[in-house]
């Protein structure tokens, strides 16, 4: 994930408290996990992802956004620290043998909005560390739960944003919902198939996910990406995909009803992007377009003007946005502004947020 989010984030609440009057802004991050191009909001009719293309006429849709970095846990930890991977240390793979973490030192972003009095939440994969240089105040993610449930089970998911939601206090709040679809899993879960599609199904042995209607695919409906050898083992994987990208569009739909009928709808930026490209060669891990440009959504209630419109704009640029994020002269972000690029960040880097 990209370091642009922490500088939408942090404009967005820096303003709270300088009128009293106004009422607090929120930011719902919405992730996929190694999503890709496959919504009607991006054109692809073959795939029907209702929740994203409703979510794209009430946001500015981006052509032209890219990680920092084509791999998941130093993606996510350039999401949260404004840093890219060689400066907040996430070299590689945080989970399993890999070990990777960042710097003791760096200040992340929930450690920021902690000491700005903004209530911050994950519910899902998170798959960076260590938990000191990411503390949430309300967490369910694989760390003390089954990334399953917290990822893939989208009635799982609606009952946990319910409860941080009701839970509110007066202070403003970043939630973060990172969703395990459509990763692969036929390595780790292989029984529930190749993207986990049979994953609470309903069928024996794959239990039940009451919120979800699975909406399966042909091999020959779907929609061969450029990149991907038109084969029928892609095409049988896309179609596995496309099932997995319906679950996780119809959790967003729940998602943002809880956020409309808890009434923070019209005070909450919604953003929607991915962590990298899609597991099909030429995608994830690779430095291609097509392993490193994500979908990109922003959602604005103060700017609906924006709402409906495409920009061709550059959306990574990642030291502008991470300057615009700096608020103390002697922080690690703004050091690292000082040092590449600096003076006044350029006017593309606040066309995103206006």
């Amino acid at each position: 994930m990209r370091p642009w989010a922490l500088a939408l984030l942090l404009i967005a609440f820096r303003t709270v408290g300088a009128r009293p009057p106004a009422p607090a802004r929120n930011v719902l991050l919405l992730l996929a996990d190694d999503g890709g191009f496959e919504s009607g909001a991006y054109n692809n009719s073959a795939i029907r992802t209702p929740s994203l293309d409703s979510l794209a006429r009430r946001s500015v849709v981006f052509q032209n956004a890219f990680t920092s970095v084509s791999s998941c846990s130093p993606s996510r930890a350039s999401i949260l620290t404004g840093l890219p991977q060689h400066q907040n240390g996430m070299y590689g793979l945080h989970q399993d043998v890999h070990h990777f973490n960042s710097f003791d030192s760096v200040r992340s972003l929930p450690q920021l909005l902690r000491q700005a009095h903004i209530r911050t939440g994950i519910i899902g994969k998170k798959h960076v560390g260590p938990e000191a240089v990411y503390p949430f105040d309300f967490a369910y993610t694989e760390e003390n739960s089954s990334v399953l449930q917290v990822g893939r089970n989208i009635t799982r998911i609606k009952a946990l944003v319910r409860r941080f939601l009701q839970s509110q206090d007066e202070r403003p709040f970043f939630l973060y919902v990172a969703f395990h679809d459509p990763h692969r899993c036929g390595h780790s879960q292989p029984q529930y198939g190749a993207f986990c599609e049979k994953f609470g199904n309903g069928e024996s042995g794959m239990g039940w996910i009451p919120d979800w209607k699975p909406q399966l695919y042909r091999p020959e409906q779907v929609q061969v990406p450029h990149f991907v050898p038109d084969t029928p083992a892609a095409r049988a994987d896309l179609a596995a995909q496309y099932t997995t990208i319906g679950r996780m569009d119809q959790g967003i739909g729940l998602v943002l009803e809880e956020l409309r009928q808890a009434g923070f709808h019209n005070s909450t930026l919604v953003i929607y992007t991915s962590d990298n490209g899609i597991p099909f060669p030429g995608g994830r891990t690779n430095l291609y377009r097509s392993g490193t440009a994500e979908p990109l959504l922003l959602s604005s209630p103060e700017h609906r003007e924006r709402w409906g419109q495409v920009s061709q704009a550059f959306a990574s640029l990642l030291a502008s946005l991470a300057r615009s994020g700096c608020t103390s002269p002697g922080s690690l972000s703004c050091q690292r502004w000082s040092r590449s690029s600096p003076g006044t960040p350029p006017s593309a880097a606040r066309a995103t947020t206006r």
